[in-house]
């Protein structure tokens, strides 16, 4: 079976995880609790006949890739820019977190790996003064994105739209790669765990 890794990364609230848990679990909740370092979903999915095992890697964006990120994007083959939609200083910020990926993470040809700009929270906009999608369209092509995409993890709007675009562009540029390269990312992801925070005893008053 064919194993890929994809990076799902954006700012701190702009719905990483939910869209991860929509993806993968088909499941939203309200409840927000903030990543800390870095979470995964796996997902089969089916293209043109053929398994692909997709590993999502969804990063906490606080780190802005700094430190020991740019661990996390080694060996990947794809990433998904999430953006609020309603705050457009995160998609603004988009960019930025490209030129952190397009820095730190290439195919095996020496390109930049695919990437598509999702404008998540899609739900929560009056479609009268949010952007279009030609609009959406023109930021995410002069910005070198595969596809910009209206999203909704509350909704589960565009979100198979989303991976599907991204996977089948992943397949088309990537070679196949089998388990073995799963199981190096699996064992370099055990060494990246962050440890427990130590608690120091407090002294007899």
């Amino acid at each position: 079976m064919s194993f890929y890794k994809i990076l799902v990364i954006g700012d701190v609230g702009v719905g990483k995880t939910s869209l991860v848990n929509r993806i993968v679990y088909n499941t939203f909740t309200e409840k927000y609790k903030a990543t800390i370092g870095c979470e995964f979903g796996l997902k089969v999915i089916d293209i043109n006949g053929e398994n692909v095992r997709i590993q999502l890697w969804d990063l906490a964006g606080q780190d802005r890739l700094g430190g020991i990120s740019r661990l996390y994007c080694r060996d990947a083959n794809g990433a998904l820019v999430i953006t609020d939609i309603t705050r457009r200083e995160t998609l603004d910020k988009a960019t930025s977190w490209k030129a952190n990926i397009d820095e730190n993470s290439r195919l095996v040809d020496g390109s930049h790996i695919p990437m598509i700009l999702c404008a998540n929270k899609y739900d929560l906009t009056n479609p009268h003064s949010c952007m279009t999608q030609e609009e959406l369209n023109e930021f995410a092509g002069s910005r070198n994105f595969l596809a910009g995409i209206f999203t909704s993890a509350k909704t589960g709007a565009n979100t198979e739209k989303a991976l599907m675009m991204l996977v089948t562009e992943m397949m088309n540029k990537c070679p196949i790669k089998e388990g073995g390269v799963e199981s190096k990312i699996v064992s370099a992801t055990k060494k990246l765990e962050a440890k427990p925070a130590v608690k120091t005893k407090k002294g007899c008053c």
